[in-house]
């Protein structure tokens, strides 16, 4: 993603401006409200916690109130402590009874201290004093209109992010920060809680009842002495009536020896257990009878990894450390056989071997060991040291199930899989000792504001201590120096198109760059060589239950001196020696013309490029399944993402999708410089218009020999290119979609294997649909829209033809509507159908022509096509002018130029006499709001329909839509044999990705890459051949979009006598 750019001569600006002129030019205000004066006193605030339902922690205890009321209010030190009213772990009336006034208005406080950012910017009251956990420091996207708004109004803001000391590694010798303010044991404590819960449910989904199913989320305990309470409580019933006798000793493995694990072990060792070796846990295999306590292993490093091949020496943690690239690991061979939960408290980054990888537990799972029943990754590295965790869960929902045979994640917990915990906010679910513990480490910091009387001036800043120093992120409204490269993140929305073939080089750096301070240092060496530079990725990992990750910074920096790209190069790997504290790693790729200017056969530029190839997409059109496409296109870090339409905001909102993402404005309905000066530029064109564009990106893809990937039906236009896309040596791939797409893919699947053995398809019948999901048709429609509006309308006004038991039936797109058929395939589904177009022209398609049947066709539920229709009978459908600028009157209108004199008859006639459905199409206008409603557009009836129902038939927010596909093929064999093929898939969109936009957009972005990956035929492709669909599937596969297959054999009589 182009993020912002720099560099004098090209935008007129340095990166030494970007952060030094730029940060401090913002706004200027008076100085912060601390205390006006030296030594006044001051008061101190504390905020409702709003940004998170389950955030209860308080930066300070009433313990902590009472302890610096008693202290220092009066003699000019402290006013007093004001308490906004919250859901807190402690109630107000303690807050009260410690000397606290509770009140909603905070304005005349001095310093005012949360424990997360509140909820809305807008609520931060200018010229004051905040502490919190702004979470701005890496360049967090979500939080750069938070600290724009902060520096707008003047706050001084200390994170307490930033709150460190300077500590010695043991290890490594290297100094490193440590924060103050840390909550790595209580994560360890709840997880551990967790998990027992976890592995309670699991053992239960395997028949066994046992105590652990009495053990409650960590959340419900009121503090930690309850929660340890009920844990002895579950250990007594273990150590009185013991684990069922059939089970096999349950063997606990512990990884890391930081304060997670630490945390975690406090809490097993309240249950009966015993410490054993690896060794010793291979012989609890063969013990039988009831078990009376627990097993833990602490697992070391040398137990988790060993030297690769041609690696001479004994292990050494130092080496390993500084090393990782030659080790592998031997968690799969040497630990997991032998355990039955993973306690996972280790620290990972992707320089070292991960603990269990997918491929390593569904081996284990074919070899017969299916002993692991669950893992608490309190660590919660995603798709990290145990690569399954393959999303972070929710104090709402905190377990899933992952099946190794199947490679699929599950909400459920069953006996198919291994369940899995990865809360990433834990220490949240012990609130209490979390508090005490926060407000333990602040309150040293409070009272030398108290006693040092600050009053914000730069004379008293300097006073302060260096941890409060280090963590003041924007006073005087400006960044401070320490934080002034913020600045080029916050600019990252401004995203602006850039000539990939300008000399570059593009570094993709990953480590500890913002609390080392490295990211300073990288841009102070790109502003000395006089270079500019583009961000293209800042993806911040944020420390999670206690655990720091790392971040990921991509920047493009441009030259036309290829000694400056060079210098940059290297010294940007010396800081990365120099500055130990922050671990990080370089990978770069060179871009520069060779000096030759040689040229392609194209006309391209030849590019050197070093590592990975990289590669450009264009992804024409920002429509509702755009984004899927450019996430999983953008998901490879060496592929760059342009999104071109007309509107800035779309293209942005799509490509922030792509790790490498860019947004351009052009007009895409009309050739133009700028469309084929994109085209040009790409490997691949991803073409997500309307199908009437289609043919004219297709001639400028051709004339430029680049490659086309489209997602809709292959037109006659489109046909007429084919000799001479073939000519060009280009590859037009059309058709790669849900419908059309994946319906070729998994019916073509089944014909290709009943032809491979000698059969013949009798009768060929498909369906699909696109549809909310069964809870969210809640409407007179009983439909919402996942992708175009116009599009659903317009397809349900096409002509369709199809044979049914050998008979050609004819449906003229007037009658489309009204031809809508019972479908039952999903029996709790009261579900029609409607002929999708021409079928028979997949006679030949599918090499099915002699089929007696062949049918396709749109789902929808029952009542839709029927509401539809007559709306269409009424004109509403049609695209022309309404000749008015409300719908009342376009309806009055519309009835007046029929003959009719009343809405009633109107609807009556329209209805064929149905007074039942005439009755239903008023409800449904009313519903819509159709009779007092505005036109939106009197140039076109149809488009002013349909943004009145994209209006109304927008799914909410907790609302899914669902994907339908079925396929009935039926064969039969020269032995007299038959089978009935059935195929089905059912798919549900989620919180964060639609059905529909998963099915179009990952279905186009799989073709693109099939491309990208050096598919080599030419010309107009369909994916209906085997090296197209067989790849395409199994990549769906691991997106969770799986088709189900059943078929039923009958044998002929005779031939079975």
């Amino acid at each position: 993603m182009t993020l912002l750019r720099g560099g004098i001569g090209r935008l007129g600006a340095s990166s030494a401006g970007l952060r030094r002129g730029v940060g401090r030019q913002l706004c200027r205000f008076p100085r912060p409200a601390l205390a006006t004066v030296l030594g006044r006193d001051i008061s101190i605030g504390i905020l409702r916690e709003d940004y998170d339902k389950w955030e209860r922690r308080v930066p300070i205890t009433p313990d902590h109130v009472k302890h610096l009321i008693d202290n220092y209010k009066g003699d000019d030190k402290l006013t007093g402590i004001y308490v906004q009213p919250s859901q807190r772990i402690f109630p107000d009336s303690q807050y009260e009874k410690a000397g606290a006034i509770v009140t909603e208005d905070l304005s005349q406080v001095d310093v005012l201290l949360g424990v997360k950012r509140v909820a809305d910017e807008e609520n931060l009251i200018p010229n004051k004093t905040y502490m919190f956990f702004s979470h701005v420091i890496k360049g967090q996207p979500e939080n750069m209109e938070l600290l724009k708004t902060i520096i707008e109004k003047n706050i001084q803001l200390f994170d307490y992010e930033a709150i460190a000391e300077d500590v010695k590694d043991p290890t490594t010798g290297k100094l490193k920060k440590r924060r103050l303010v840390a909550f790595g044991k209580y994560a360890g404590i709840a997880g551990m809680i967790d998990t027992l819960q976890c592995l309670g449910r699991r053992l239960l989904a395997s028949g066994y009842s046992t105590p652990f199913l009495n053990v409650s989320p960590a959340y419900v305990y009121y503090d930690l002495d309850d929660a340890r309470r009920g844990i002895r409580d579950i250990g007594n019933r273990i150590e009185k009536d013991g684990l069922p006798g059939t089970l096999e000793p349950l063997v606990f493995a512990f990884t890391g020896s930081g304060n997670v694990t630490n945390g975690a072990l406090e809490i097993f060792k309240l249950l009966p257990h015993k410490m054993i070796t690896l060794e010793e846990a291979r012989d609890l295999k063969s013990k039988k009878g009831p078990q009376n306590c627990l097993y833990g292993v602490m697992v070391q490093q040398e137990d988790i990894v060993k030297k690769t091949v041609g690696q001479e020496g004994s292990f050494d943690v130092k080496h390993y450390r500084a090393n990782p690239s030659e080790y592998e690991s031997t968690f799969a061979s040497n630990v997991a056989p032998v355990c039955n939960v993973i306690v996972n408290g280790i620290y990972w980054d992707e320089r070292y071997p991960r603990l269990l990888t997918k491929q390593e537990m569904s081996d284990l799972y074919k070899q017969g060991n299916k002993s692991l029943f669950a893992v608490g990754d309190i660590s919660c590295d995603v798709n990290g040291s145990i690569e399954f965790l393959q999303q972070t869960t929710t104090i709402d929902k905190p377990f899933f199930s992952w099946n190794p045979t199947t490679n699929k994640a599950v909400d459920d917990i069953n006996e198919d899989g291994v369940a899995v915990m990865g809360v990433d906010i834990l220490p949240t679910e012990l609130s209490v000792e979390s508090s005490k513990h926060f407000g333990d480490a602040l309150l040293p910091l409070l009272k030398q504001l108290i006693l040092d009387g600050y009053s914000g001036d730069g004379k008293d800043f300097e006073k302060l201590p260096p941890e409060l120093v280090n963590a003041c992120i924007a006073r005087d409204g400006s960044l401070t120096p320490n934080f002034e490269y913020i600045e080029a993140l916050m600019k990252r929305p401004a995203m602006i198109h850039h000539d990939l073939r300008d000399p570059h080089v593009l570094l993709r750096i990953k480590g500890h760059l913002f609390d080392s301070g490295l990211i300073n240092q990288i841009l102070d060496v790109i502003e000395r060589l006089d270079c500019h530079f583009e961000i293209e990725e800042c993806s911040v990992t944020p420390t999670v239950n206690g655990i720091p990750h790392k971040s990921v910074l991509m920047l493009r920096v441009f030259s036309e001196d290829d000694s400056k790209l060079d210098s940059v190069i290297t010294k940007v790997d010396m800081l990365l020696h120099l500055i130990d504290s922050a671990e990080a790693s370089m990978q770069h790729f060179e871009n520069r013309p060779q000096s030759s200017q040689s040229k392609d056969s194209s006309g391209k530029s030849k590019v050197r490029v070093l590592g990975e190839k990289e590669k450009q997409v264009l992804i024409l059109g920002a429509g509702k399944v755009a984004g899927s496409c450019a996430e999983y296109l953008g998901r490879s870090k060496s592929t760059t993402v342009a999104v071109a339409s007309m509107f800035e905001d779309e293209a942005m909102a799509v490509a922030k999708n792509a790790s490498r993402g860019k947004a351009v404005t052009c007009d895409l309905s009309q050739p133009g410089d700028k469309l084929r000066h994109l085209i040009e530029d790409a490997d691949v064109v991803v073409s997500l218009l309307p199908a009437p564009l289609h043919p004219m990106v297709a001639q400028e893809c051709i004339s430029l020999k680049t490659d086309l990937v489209t997602a809709s039906y292959e037109s006659d236009e489109m046909r007429a290119l084919c000799s001479s896309s073939e000519d060009a040596g280009v590859s037009i791939l059309n058709e790669v979609g849900l419908d059309p797409g994946m319906d070729h893919m998994s019916a073509m699947k089944i014909i290709d294997n009943v032809h491979e053995r000698g059969g013949e398809v009798t009768s060929f019948s498909s369906v699909c649909g696109g549809l909310p999901a069964p809870e969210a048709a809640n409407n007179p429609l009983l439909y919402k829209f996942s992708w175009s509006p116009l599009g659903v309308l317009r397809a349900s006004q096409n002509d369709a033809t199809y044979r049914r038991d050998g008979q050609v039936l004819q449906v003229s797109g007037t009658n489309l509507l009204a031809s809508a058929e019972p479908f039952y395939a999903w029996k709790s589904l009261n579900l029609e159908c409607l002929p999708n177009r021409d079928s028979l022209i997949y006679g030949e398609k599918y090499g099915i022509q002699s089929s007696n049947t062949i049918f396709r066709g749109t789902l929808r539920y029952q009542g839709f096509s029927s509401l539809l229709h007559v709306f269409q009978n009424m004109g509403i459908l049609n695209d022309k002018e309404t000749g008015a600028t409300t719908w009342h009157d376009t309806l009055e209108k519309l009835q007046r130029d029929r003959g009719f004199h009343d809405l009633r008859t109107f609807l009556l006639s329209c209805s064929d006499g149905d007074k039942d459905l005439a009755t239903r199409v008023n409800a449904c206008m009313l519903w819509l709001g159709l009779k007092i409603a505005p036109v939106s557009d009197p140039s076109s009836m149809v488009k002013s329909f349909c943004d009145l129902l994209e209006q109304h038939l927008q799914f909410e927010e907790s609302e899914r839509d669902m994907v339908l596909m079925h396929h009935d093929i039926k064969a039969i064999f020269d032995d007299g044999s038959s089978e009935n093929h059935s195929c089905s898939m059912q798919l549900f969109g989620d919180n964060t990705t639609t059905a529909m936009s998963k099915t179009v957009g990952y279905t186009a972005a799989i073709g693109t890459k099939l491309i990208l990956d050096g598919f080599e035929r030419k010309g107009l492709l369909l994916p209906t051949s085997k090296d197209i669909y067989t790849p395409s599937l199994d990549l769906l596969k691991e997106e969770g979009i799986i088709f189900e297959e059943h078929v039923h054999v009958e044998q002929d009589y005779d031939e079975v006598v």
